[in-house]
Order: structure tokens, then C-alpha cells, then sequence
């Protein structure tokens, strides 16, 4: 992924500028489904303990290996420049502000120390770099910039064999069906619901609108389980949730892209 990134961010056509609008939205779509995702979970009188859990389920979409190919597939490419500033914002978000509020209190991992942690991920040092080099208007050298590209292009393919052998670890277990038709109805129809009205509130354009959506309506990310499991907080339900929200998203996915479409 981060090869792909670079490559497709120095190499892009639009300008620096467009992303600004997409950036901004991202973060006030975060704030904004947080509360929600907590919210619905304490008026279900579910355990404290799965209020962090709902919140950032509802708002944490696999926007990389599941939404790159998708906006690949049902978007023009220029679109991929917005869809990788949501992969970059996301992953930062949920090591930093969803690591926080999944560690149990007594960790010491302070919220300034979990953004240092973040920029240990390839990913956003490779969005930061080639939308540095796309606004310089500077262009790798031939020796550098092929086999980044080469590399890159064989991200689509990997990205889906990726999400089935990391899908392939996670082990379901015996969850509550209230619990889990919650986590899914939040992830799956509450949040790209909200994006989309949220979208319009901000009068963001039609097309981004709609990439917004379909991006929102992606299934829970894969990330998410593995601080669950590093933090303890409720592991099996988690990974219940993201196999099942996965299964049920070529469904959910495709009926959100053809609402955007016709309305």
C-alpha cells in the first residue's frame, strides 16, 4: 500500500488543494459517529466496557484493502487521490484517538505518544511524502519512480488477498445477537446514513458525496481487532463483528453505490 500511495499521490493530475475539503470532512465525520456509536450502546444498556467498542465500529471503515479496490472499481481514477487522504486520516485517527480510547487508563500510553507510534506505520509517512512531492511538483527519478510503481500496481490484487488472510485469523465466538445486529446496523446503514446527511450539511460536491458514502459504508476495519485483542476489550466480539460486517458488505456496499447513484 504505501508504494501505491506514493507512486499514485506524486504522479497525480489534481491539485494539492482538492484534498483539503475531503481532510476536513474526514475529521468531522470522525467527531461526529464517535458519539453516536457510544451513544447507542449505553441506551441498549450494553457493559461500559463496550461503549468504546461501538463507537469506534461505527465509525472505523477497512477504507484501505477493501476501499481502495472498491473506488478502484466504481469511481474514476482521479478519485483514488481523496480516497487514500480517508486511508491515511483513518489509520492515524484509530492509532491515536482509538487506541486511547480502547486502553484501559492505567497503560501510560498518553495521547502524544500514540501519534509518535502512528508515524511508525509506512503508510501515512508514504501519503505525507507523495503529496509533498505532488505540491513541489517535483518528479522522482526514472530509476526510482518505476519500480515504486511496479510495486504499487500490485497493490489492488494483494490488497483483497490481504483482507482474506487476515480475515482468515480471526476466529468467531459466541456472541449476543442483540450485541452483534447492533454493531452491524451502526457500521453498515447508521454510518454512511449520517455521512451522507452529514455530506450535504457541508454542501461537499455530488461526487464526493457519494465516494464519502460508499466509503462510510465499508465494513469494520481489520485494525480495530488486533488493539481489541492487545487491550482486552471483548476480542471474540470484535472479531464476530468484522467477519460477519465483511460477509454482509458486498450487499450492503453495492446498495449504497446504487442510492448514490440514483439520488
Amino acid at each position: 500500500m504505501p508504494c501505491f500511495l506514493l507512486n499514485f499521490l506524486a504522479s497525480a493530475k489534481q491539485p494539492v488543494s482538492e484534498i483539503w475539503p475531503v481532510a476536513y470532512f474526514t475529521l468531522v465525520q470522525f467527531l461526529v459517529l464517535i458519539p453516536i456509536g457510544w451513544l447507542a450502546s449505553n441506551l441498549m444498556g450494553l457493559p461500559r466496557g463496550f461503549a468504546p467498542l461501538m463507537a469506534m465500529a461505527t465509525v472505523y471503515a477497512n477504507v484501505g484493502n477493501y476501499g481502495i479496490p472498491l473506488v478502484q472499481l466504481a469511481f474514476p481514477p482521479e478519485f483514488i487521490l481523496h480516497q487514500s487522504v480517508v486511508t491515511a486520516l483513518m489509520t492515524l485517527l484509530m492509532v491515536t484517538v482509538g487506541a486511547w480510547l480502547l486502553a484501559p487508563r492505567n497503560t501510560g500510553q498518553g495521547l502524544l505518544l500514540l501519534v509518535g507510534l502512528a508515524f511508525e506505520t509506512p503508510i501515512i509517512p508514504a501519503v505525507i511524502l507523495g503529496l509533498t512531492l505532488r505540491a513541489m511538483e517535483i518528479r522522482l527519478p526514472h530509476a526510482v519512480a518505476t519500480p515504486i510503481e511496479l510495486l504499487g500496481a500490485t497493490f489492488p490484487p494483494l490488497a483483497l488477498f490481504a483482507m482474506g488472510a487476515q480475515l482468515a485469523t480471526r476466529t468467531a465466538g459466541d456472541v449476543l445477537p442483540g450485541r452483534l445486529s447492533l454493531v452491524l446496523v451502526l457500521k453498515l446503514i447508521i454510518a454512511p446514513a449520517v455521512t451522507w446527511g452529514l455530506a450535504i450539511l457541508m454542501q461537499m460536491p455530488e461526487a464526493l458525496t457519494d465516494l464519502l458514502v460508499v466509503a462510510a459504508a465499508t465494513p469494520i476495519g481489520i485494525l480495530l481487532a488486533l488493539f481489541c485483542t492487545e487491550y482486552d476489550r471483548e476480542p471474540k466480539f470484535m472479531n464476530t463483528a468484522i467477519l460477519t460486517s465483511t460477509a454482509l458488505s458486498p450487499f450492503t456496499v453495492t446498495a449504497w453505490v446504487l442510492l448514490t447513484r440514483l439520488y
